[in-house]
């Protein structure tokens, strides 16, 4: 029978940081799975490291997350796009599995509370994300994602103005708007329990999921 393991989440000071369980840690930063397997994690604890970078509430067995490694050419160009990554945006947790790179970033880096207007610091993290991005060939879906404080009104539109910003952010330093998509959750994906301070601040995020496009899929099959 395969192993499956559980992700953990600590929290460190004013910043989040993520205890990965059963997981090789790259040199630079990054994790990649070796067997992954998460249950519930829209509304329950189990899991919640994992859905935090992840999942945003997508339920068991998150975006098939089966734990195997791609091998070959995907992934060695994959693990490059999340070395650099986590070189430049330290303060983000990034996260290889599979076929794709998972970048979390909590809002309050990004973002004043209850604004949507970048922070100078986020812009200078964004613009050397964007260096490595512009050139990869890669397809990238921004997640805006707020905690259960205030109505759905507010969360929602707020949250797709904030993976807008990014978005737009992310164009204007050369990243193609053809390869972007950004979607506002709002509150409706928690990663986790929105009962205490530290799980609303896990749930404050904006998401990028980042994964190879049918050309670098084509050019890298085969490889070894």
């Amino acid at each position: 029978m395969k192993s499956k393991w559980v992700v953990k989440v600590i929290v460190c000071a004013s910043t989040v940081g993520l205890m990965m369980g059963g997981c090789a840690t790259n040199p630079d930063g990054s994790y990649e799975y070796k067997r992954t397997a998460i249950g519930g994690v829209g509304g329950a604890a189990v899991g919640a490291g994992l859905g935090a970078l992840i999942g945003g509430g997508k339920g068991a067995a998150i975006g098939g997350l089966s734990g195997a490694v791609v091998g070959g050419g995907i992934g060695n160009y994959m693990d490059r796009q999340a070395a650099a990554l986590k070189k430049n945006m330290p303060e983000a947790e990034v996260v290889r599995d599979g076929e794709n790179v998972y970048v979390a970033l909590p809002s309050g880096i990004l973002f004043d509370t209850g604004k949507d207007e970048l922070k100078t610091s986020a812009k200078e993290s964004l613009a050397k994300a964007a260096a490595t991005l512009k050139s990869s060939e890669t397809n990238i879906i921004i997640q805006g994602h707020t905690d259960s404080t205030g109505s759905d009104k507010i969360n929602q539109p707020l949250s797709q103005r904030r993976a807008n910003q990014v978005r737009d952010f992310l164009a204007a330093n050369g990243v193609p708007s053809s390869r972007m998509t950004a979607i506002g959750y709002g509150s409706s994906r928690p990663a986790v329990p929105n009962d205490t301070e530290v799980n609303r601040a896990l749930n404050r995020r904006v998401q990028l999921e980042i994964s190879p496009n049918e050309k670098i899929k084509a050019q890298t099959s085969g490889s070894n």
